[in-house]
C-alpha cells in the first residue's frame, strides 16, 4: 500500500574531490543510455541523472520495499569503484531529505557559486534528458518541475544571484595574480560553453582585447567568436593556437585530455616561455594537471577556484537564510503532496473493497430475489448510496489522518489495511 520512494545518491564538491568527481560524470550519449538502463530495472520507477562540472546525482524514484543502495551498486559497477571509496565520497537521501536537497541545489545553496545560475538550466537539461530517454513519470516529473519553480523563486525574491562570486569574477581575478593588468592580453577560450563564455566576457571587461574560440564545431566556434569580434578555430590537436594567447579558459566535455604535457612544452619553447594562465573549468579536465609544474604556466582547476569564491560569503550569508527557509518551506509542501497522494491511493483501494462487497452481495440478493431489472436498479442505486454515505465521514477523517505530520503515515497505513483487508490492492495506483 505504501507509496513508491523518491531517493537521491550523488557526490559533489563538498564531498569529494576532483579525481573522484570525473570518475562519475556521464557524457550526453552515456546518460541517455544510463537513464534507460536504469528503468529497465525492477526496483526502479523513474529515473534521472544531474551531472555537472561539480556534482554527479541520480534521483530515483523506487518501490516502496526497494533500498537506495541500488543505485550505489549500479555506480560502483559501472564505473569500478571501490566500494569503501565510494561511500566515503558519496552521500544518500531518501524522501523529505531528497526532496529538500534537490530544492537545494535548484537554488544554488549548494553550489560552489551560491547564487550562481548555471545549475538551474543544469536541472532542465538533466530533466529534458530523462524525458527524451522516456524515465520520468508523475512523481518525478512533478518533483523535478518544482525544483525549477523553487530555485526561480528564490533568485526572484532574494538578492542572492546578484551578490553571488561567479566563475567568470575568479578567472579575473586569477589572471590578475598573474598579469597585474589586462589590457591588451589574448584570451582563448577552448569549448564555446555558457561558463567558458562568461568568463570571457568577464575578462574582456576587464580589458582583455584579442579573443579566440576553439572548438570541435565550426558554427558554434564561429558565433561566441562573433560576439567578441574575435576568431573562430577548429580544434584538430594541434596546439598552435596557444603560441599567441595569455589566458586561457577550458570547458568541453571531452573524456580526455585535450591539452598534453609533451605538446604543451613544445609550445612554451614557441612561446619563449612567457607566461600564460589556464582556467580548466571542465570535469573530466580539459588540461592535463602536470602542466602545472611547467615553468611560466599557471593552471587552475574547477576545484582551485573556492579560495577566491569565498571572499564576499558574508554579504550572501543573509541572502542564504531566506533562500534556505524558502526551499524548506517548499520541501514540507512538496511531502505534504506526496503524502496527499498516498492517502488517495489508499481510500481508492478501500472504496474499491466496498464495491466489491457491494457487488458481491447484490448478486446474491438479486439471484434470490428474483429482482426485475427496474428493482435491481433500486437496489442497487440505494446500496451505493448507502455506502458512500458510510464512508463520507470516515474518509475525510482518514485523509487528514494521513497528511497529519503528528502521525506515523506508515503505521496508519497499515492499521487500515489491516482492518479493511486492503493487501490485495497493494499495486493499485
Amino acid at each position: 500500500m505504501s507509496m513508491n520512494k523518491i531517493v537521491i545518491v550523488g557526490t559533489s564538491h563538498h564531498t569529494a574531490p576532483l579525481e573522484f568527481r570525473e570518475r562519475l560524470t556521464f557524457s550526453a550519449s552515456e546518460l541517455i543510455s544510463t537513464l534507460k538502463t536504469l528503468k529497465l530495472h525492477q526496483q526502479i520507477e523513474e529515473i534521472a541523472i544531474l551531472s555537472t562540472c561539480n556534482r554527479v546525482e541520480l534521483c530515483a524514484v523506487i518501490k516502496p520495499s526497494a533500498k537506495v543502495h541500488i543505485l550505489s551498486d549500479y555506480l560502483i559497477a559501472l564505473h569500478q569503484i571501490d566500494r569503501r571509496e565510494f561511500d566515503e565520497y558519496t552521500y544518500n537521501y531518501e524522501g523529505f531529505e531528497a526532496v529538500l536537497h534537490l530544492f537545494r541545489v535548484a537554488s544554488s545553496l549548494d553550489s560552489m557559486v551560491i547564487g550562481e545560475s548555471q545549475i538551474l538550466s543544469q536541472i532542465k537539461e538533466s530533466y529534458e534528458q530523462a524525458l527524451s530517454a522516456e524515465t520520468t513519470g508523475q512523481l518525478l516529473n512533478r518533483l523535478l518541475t518544482k525544483a525549477i519553480q523553487v530555485g526561480k523563486r528564490t533568485r526572484s525574491t532574494t538578492q542572492i544571484a546578484s551578490r553571488a562570486v561567479s566563475i567568470s569574477y575568479v578567472a579575473v581575478e586569477l589572471a590578475k595574480k598573474i598579469f597585474t593588468n589586462l589590457e591588451r592580453k589574448a584570451v582563448t577560450i577552448i569549448g564555446a560553453g555558457e561558463m567558458g563564455e562568461l568568463a570571457v566576457r568577464s575578462l574582456v571587461e576587464n580589458g582583455a582585447s584579442k579573443v579566440s574560440v576553439v572548438n570541435r564545431t565550426c558554427e558554434r566556434a564561429e558565433r561566441v567568436a562573433e560576439m567578441f569580434d574575435g576568431t573562430a578555430t577548429i580544434f584538430d590537436n594541434n596546439l598552435d593556437f596557444l603560441i599567441e594567447t595569455d589566458i586561457v579558459i577550458s570547458s568541453t566535455t571531452a573524456p580526455h585530455y585535450l591539452v598534453q604535457t609533451e605538446p604543451f612544452k613544445e609550445i612554451m619553447k614557441k612561446r619563449n616561455n612567457r607566461p600564460i594562465v589556464m582556467i580548466d573549468i571542465a570535469v573530466p579536465r580539459d588540461i592535463d594537471p602536470r602542466i602545472n609544474d611547467v615553468e611560466n604556466a599557471f593552471l587552475y582547476n574547477i576545484d582551485d577556484l573556492r579560495h577566491i569564491i569565498s571572499s564576499n560569503i558574508e554579504e550572501r550569508k543573509l541572502d542564504a537564510k531566506t533562500g534556505e527557509e524558502i526551499v524548506r518551506e517548499e520541501a514540507t509542501n512538496f511531502s505534504e503532496y506526496i503524502k496527499m497522494l498516498e492517502a488517495d491511493s489508499t481510500i481508492k483501494a478501500l472504496h474499491q473493497r466496498f464495491d466489491q462487497i457491494i457487488e458481491r452481495e447484490l448478486y446474491v440478493c438479486v439471484n434470490k430475489a428474483d429482482l426485475s431489472d427496474d428493482q435491481e436498479k433500486i437496489v442497487r442505486s440505494m446500496t451505493k448510496s448507502i455506502v458512500k454515505r458510510l464512508l463520507h465521514q470516515p474518509t475525510k477523517n482518514l485523509r487528514q489522518c494521513f497528511i497529519s505530520s503528528d502521525n506515523d503515515q506508515d503505521q496508519n497505513i497499515q492499521i487500515v489495511q489491516e482492518l479493511f483487508e486492503l493487501g490485495q490492492f497493494d499495486k493499485l495506483d
